[in-house]
């Protein structure tokens, strides 16, 4: 993975998606392609975004695009290898101990779901994408349990400290578990698109922070 350069404040403040900057001009175009699709596929979905779309918004062709994917899948593959990349390096950036340093232990649950929950919202279209491929591929799947192992392991390292806060049996349990409610919630309502507790439910700001708190055991500020 490329390394990082982006700035990360000290503070637990403004948690964002974090891009690798680009490596060389010869990614230029492809990097075009697939920042048009993303954008496209996040706001309507993989299957109502169609090819002539995504290289009109990117300043490029059809054939320009079928020389660097062999079909749309190919280009599912790619933007779901880029974001877990980039998930990565947010998580990295986002768990960092330092960052929190100053903050309670609520604090930093309250603070990071909103993170998560506003992700959902902002990419519901490609999470739904990558969800279904899920299902029938298994590089995508292998490379989603991965990132969310990275995401529990993060998660746990950042708690370590806090043991004092938590009440749970066992802490290390607790955050990782913790961690897949609410991703495991979110996902629900990718795929469900439920009326009650769909991602466009404000009461989802409250109660998975709230859930989380009260499976770790602790008492919100």
């Amino acid at each position: 993975m490329a390394a990082i350069r982006a700035t990360v404040r000290a503070t637990h403040a403004g948690l964002e998606w974090i891009r690798p900057p680009q490596q060389a001009r010869t990614r230029q175009t492809l990097t075009r392609m697939l920042d048009a699709a993303e954008k496209m596929v996040a706001s309507k979905g993989f299957a109502d975004t169609a090819i002539t779309e995504i290289a009109k918004a990117a300043g490029g062709s059809v054939g320009g695009f079928y020389r660097r994917f062999e079909d749309k899948q190919g280009l599912l593959q790619a933007l779901h290898a880029r974001f877990c990349e980039e998930a990565r390096a947010t998580a990295d950036a986002a768990l960092d101990p330092h960052r929190w340093r100053d903050a309670s232990t609520a604090e930093v649950v309250r603070e990071f779901v909103a993170f998560l929950v506003r992700i959902f919202r902002e990419r519901e279209g490609s999470f739904r994408a990558y969800q279904l491929a899920g299902f029938t591929n298994d590089i995508v799947r292998r490379r989603t349990v991965e990132l969310y192992a990275h995401l529990q392991q993060k998660m746990v390292a950042l708690f370590a400290d806090r043991r004092d806060d938590i009440a749970h049996p066992d802490p290390e349990l607790g955050a990782a578990f913790g961690l897949d409610l609410v991703l495991g919630k979110l996902s629900q309502a990718v795929q469900l698109e439920p009326e009650s507790f769909g991602l466009g439910d404000p009461r989802l700001d409250d109660e998975l922070p709230r859930a989380f708190l009260a499976h770790l055991g602790v008492r919100p500020d």
